[in-house]
């Protein structure tokens, strides 16, 4: 029923974040450190620390909560992708989703984020092919700074800049000024982010520049400097993979809510009033998943309308966010008393029909893949397919019924798929 895709975008430095607290419609980041600036006002709130902590109590919390990713495999079982090359003087980097998730909800209730929940974890390779935990890193918007829960740290901010599939960069003002392809190596734009206020903590290796410096000269002799380490010719690379796991499970929240507020209504009789309130959150959905879809197309990115349309994939995830937003519209008129008779019951039925069949002929690269993306698809358009059944089944049912509260589990059920939506 909704236009949730296995998003060809990517998400470096923990901008989940930033997309939940600073600009929800706008595509994620990816960023690399190099062009990384201090900055002279104070930073965000990274962690959920006391006023006044101290570095050595700061990097005892870190440890401690990071002790177990000394073994990578334990950091890829929980979430952890790899999103950069090996970067000169900082590492390797690796995003956890959910942990981003955790500190956008964090950072909207407390004053704060945790500790225990890293968003970024830094590695180096090592000779003999492991890996060699070196630190943890927290990223705000850098409009977001205030109060220091970091003692003595220097925070820096990385400029606004357009990423491409092998993890080059370029600083750019806006995403309709990113060239199309990198002009050195031809790697297609994946996404891009604002300004961001970063701050790393070494809790694993030694850094003559201090616990919170941005380099770390000791690790010159791995080299880097942004080197990348996926060929451009591969479908996808690992912060495409991990921002479009954000960008399902951040869906699923709004789904959740979404249903959530089904189900007040369907508990018994409300007000016009109230369809208008459900419209605004099923529009702001759609307009959410339109912006958010392709970040390289238009409205958002640097390929225009006519170069977007024209792509297979683009225009099925367009049209298919146009769904929630003709459910909006619908429920508006009739909140408005634009509309005598309430037209949700058969009109969102059909939506949501068309919109399940659409989720099982969404196919990647123009043809079908039988594996675990698709699967998780063809869930959503089995849901999309219960609740276009379910509503129709309500409209038969008397006042009071318990038919009525189908459509609203059925909406459940699919924010539950996003919210465990993995690749």
């Amino acid at each position: 029923m909704l236009a949730l895709r296995a998003m060809r975008v990517h998400d470096i430095l923990a901008l989940g974040a930033s997309v939940l607290l600073s600009w929800a419609a706008a595509p994620g980041p990816a960023a690399a450190h190099g062009s990384a600036q201090a900055v002279s006002a104070p930073p965000p709130p990274v962690a959920a620390a006391a006023p006044g902590l101290a570095a050595e109590a700061v990097l005892a919390a870190v440890r401690q909560a990071t002790a177990r990713y000394l073994d990578i495999e334990k950091a890829r079982a929980d979430g952890y992708v790899q999103i950069s090359g090996m970067e000169a003087n900082h590492g390797v980097h690796f995003m956890n989703v959910n942990a981003q998730m955790f500190s956008a909800a964090a950072g909207l209730f407390s004053a704060g984020r945790v500790l225990a929940s890293a968003p970024m974890l830094i590695y180096v390779p090592t000779r003999d092919g492991r890996w060699q935990l070196a630190a943890a890193e927290y990223a705000l918007p850098s409009s977001r700074l205030d109060t220091n829960p970091f003692p003595g740290a220097a925070w820096s901010e990385h400029e606004a800049s357009c990423h491409y599939r092998d993890y080059r960069e370029l600083p750019a003002p806006a995403p309709a000024s990113c060239p199309k392809v990198h002009p050195v190596s031809g790697a297609p734009f994946v996404l891009f982010h604002p300004k961001l206020a970063i701050v790393h903590v070494w809790a694993w290796y030694p850094n003559p520049r201090g616990v919170y410096a941005d380099q770390n000269p000791y690790l010159a002799p791995y080299g880097g400097a942004g080197a990348p380490e996926h060929h451009h010719g591969a479908i996808r690379s690992g912060p495409e993979i991990a921002y479009s796991e954000f960008n399902h499970r951040s869906s699923g929240v709004f789904l959740l809510v979404i249903a959530a507020v089904a189900f007040w209504q369907a508990r018994g009789p409300r007000r016009r009033a109230w369809s208008a309130a459900s419209a605004a959150l099923w529009i702001a959905f759609g307009v959410y998943l339109f912006v958010r879809s392709d970040p390289e197309a238009w409205p958002w990115g640097p390929l225009g309308l006519r170069e977007s349309l024209g792509d297979t994939e683009v225009l099925q995830h367009k049209l298919l966010t146009l769904i929630p937003i003709a459910i909006g519209l619908a429920e508006a008129l009739y909140g408005g008393g634009g509309v005598r008779r309430r037209p949700s019951l058969w009109l969102v039925s059909a939506l949501a029909l068309v919109g399940g069949v659409g989720l099982f002929l969404h196919f990647h690269e123009g043809r079908l893949h039988l594996d675990w993306i698709y699967a998780q698809h063809a869930a959503m358009g089995l849901a999309g397919l219960a609740a276009g059944a379910a509503l129709l089944l309500s409209r038969r049912a008397g006042p009071g019924s318990r038919l009525h509260l189908l459509w609203p589990t059925v909406l459940v059920l699919m924010s539950v798929v996003l919210l465990f939506y993995t690749e």
